[in-house]
C-alpha cells in the first residue's frame, strides 16, 4: 500500500499531496522532514493511519 505524505498549513489544512511508494518507507521520516522547511506540518498516512507527523518549533 502506497503513503500518503501531506503538508499542512497553520491552519491544519492540506496544502500539499505526494504518493510514496512502499520502497521509500525506510526513507520516510526523512522525506517528511525535509517539506517541513516548506510547510507548518507534515503528515504521512497509511490507509486511514497516520503513521508519521511532523511540526515545525515555534519561531
Amino acid at each position: 500500500m502506497d503513503l500518503l505524505l501531506y503538508g499542512l498549513n497553520e491552519a491544519g489544512e492540506p496544502a500539499f499531496a505526494e504518493r510514496l511508494p512502499p520502497s521509500e518507507r525506510a526513507r520516510m521520516r526523512e522525506i517528511a522532514h525535509s517539506h517541513l522547511q516548506r510547510f507548518h506540518a507534515v503528515e504521512v498516512w497509511e490507509g486511514p493511519t497516520c503513521v508519521l507527523r511532523l511540526r515545525r518549533r515555534p519561531d
